[in-house]
């Protein structure tokens, strides 16, 4: 399983983690390379899950990938 924290903005993430790669928010959504991630776990960190945020869609297109 590869573990993806979703993150507002990268370069304000302060932790390195093995094994985990930290990406932003608009990377999730619009890059190719993360539409047939089916074993993915993906931990949403973004400030806002509002309906309209970027947060609210990134969750919103993990549950529709089928990722945890």
């Amino acid at each position: 399983m590869i573990p993806l924290v979703v993150v507002e903005n990268v370069k304000r993430w302060p932790f390195h983690l093995e094994g985990v790669e930290v990406i932003s928010a608009k990377s999730y959504l619009i890059d190719p390379r993360y539409t047939d991630l089916k074993r993915a776990a993906v931990y949403n960190l973004c400030r806002s899950y509002g309906y309209q945020t970027v947060g609210y869609y990134v969750s919103l297109l993990a549950a529709a990938r089928g990722t945890r």
